[in-house]
Parts: C-alpha cells; sequence; structure tokens
C-alpha cells in the first residue's frame, strides 16, 4: 500500500511551527512524503459530553437525561471531586466554579446528593438566577450504596430534574477513567462535529491530499 501523506493530530499549539517544519522535512528526506496536515490541539473536542460517560461507565443518568442535557460537554480540568462540607460544595456551585462543572463525590455523601437537589431546584425558582447546567456523578459499590430515601427522591423531581448518574467504583478511579478517556466524535453531536470541521479545515491541505491521491491512481 502506498501512503498519499501523513497529518499529524492534537499537536501543542505552542510548538507548533516547530512541529510543523521538522516533521515537513523529517518525512520527505526519510519516506519523500509529504505532511498533508499539521493539526494543533483544540481542547474542547476532548471534552467528553454526558452521553460519553454513560458509555465510559456502562450505566445510564438516572435523573437529567434529556438529549439537550446529555449532549452537554464537560471540561476535565473543571471536573471537582467534592469531599468538602455542604457549605463549601453550595459556595463552589453558586460563586466559585464554572456553571458547567461534573462534581464527583461518594455515594454515602447524602447531604452533597440532597445539596445538588436543592441548588438544582432552588434555580427553578428564581428567573434572575444562571443556569442550573451542573451534573454530579456518585460513586458506589455494593456496601456503599445511595440510601433508598435519598433515590427516591432524586426520581420524585418533577420533570427532568438535575443530571447525576450512579457509577460503580471509587471516586478515585472514576476521576482517571474520565481523564484517561477520549471522547470519539459522533455524527449525533452536532456541535463538536461542526467544530471539529472548521478547526482542522484550515491545516489541511486539501490540494496536496486530491494531487497525490490522483497521482497513486
Amino acid at each position: 500500500m502506498r501512503i498519499a501523506g501523513v497529518i499529524i493530530n492534537k499537536v501543542i499549539p505552542e510548538k507548533y511551527e516547530q512541529t510543523k517544519h521538522y516533521m515537513q522535512k523529517a518525512m520527505m528526506q526519510a519516506w519523500g512524503i509529504p505532511l498533508l496536515g499539521c493539526i494543533p490541539d483544540r481542547p474542547f473536542l476532548g471534552c467528553p459530553t454526558l452521553v460519553d460517560l454513560e458509555q465510559l461507565f456502562k450505566t445510564k443518568l438516572i435523573s437529567g437525561s434529556s438529549e439537550e442535557k446529555r449532549s452537554r460537554h464537560y471540561t476535565i480540568s473543571d471536573i471537582n471531586l467534592v469531599t468538602t462540607s455542604l457549605k463549601r460544595f453550595l459556595l463552589n456551585i453558586r460563586k466559585r466554579k464554572p456553571i458547567r462543572t461534573l462534581y464527583i463525590c461518594h455515594a454515602t455523601r447524602d447531604d452533597l446528593i440532597l445539596g445538588f437537589l436543592g441548588e438544582y431546584q432552588r434555580r427553578r425558582n428564581i428567573p434572575s438566577e444562571s443556569p442550573f447546567e451542573a451534573a454530579l456523578l456518585v460513586c458506589g459499590s455494593k456496601n456503599y450504596k445511595v440510601s433508598d430515601e435519598v433515590l427516591a427522591m432524586i426520581h420524585d423531581n418533577d420533570g427532568d430534574g438535575p443530571s447525576i448518574m450512579i457509577v460503580e467504583g471509587t471516586t478515585h478511579a472514576a476521576m482517571t477513567k474520565i481523564h484517561n478517556f477520549t471522547p470519539k466524535l459522533n455524527i449525533d453531536d452536532t456541535g463538536r462535529v461542526c467544530v471539529a470541521v472548521d478547526h482542522y479545515e484550515p491545516y489541511i491541505d486539501f490540494d496536496l491530499l486530491l494531487d497525490r491521491t490522483r497521482t497513486e491512481e
């Protein structure tokens, strides 16, 4: 099989020109293959949606599972493991953390789960408040589960409720999985697909690609 060229992905933006110059020269000298594209990294494209996390953890949201909410992206750097008091947790949600933050807590923290539900309801009752776009990942095991009473309150939320997912394992394991996870482009995730097309297009030499493929024919 003959290779038309190479496209390099996820190049560190600060080293873009250096990488492009070196790789163009190295590939032509070593194999006579041109560099068709050199794509600087775009962090947003690596931000998972709640749909991605459902697939990663092989589970489903138990609340806040509308298509609009499941398609929300969450920045990896903004994931927040909650081990603090309820007071500090609510302060983070209201003032300190980005509106769209993914919070992770242990299944034994009924106070945090109820505080999350309460904050969602509070925002709904105050039109001037910012929209509630946070999500909560609750980690547990056979020995540490969300209490039946709290589960009933989650399911009793009128409407769609806030986005809550329960996963097996420790909070550390969940965070490690998410940080090591690379979301794949999904045709249904039109937002990310459009961003990807707009981002990649200027960095690919399509004229050279067409010329090389015609030549190979």
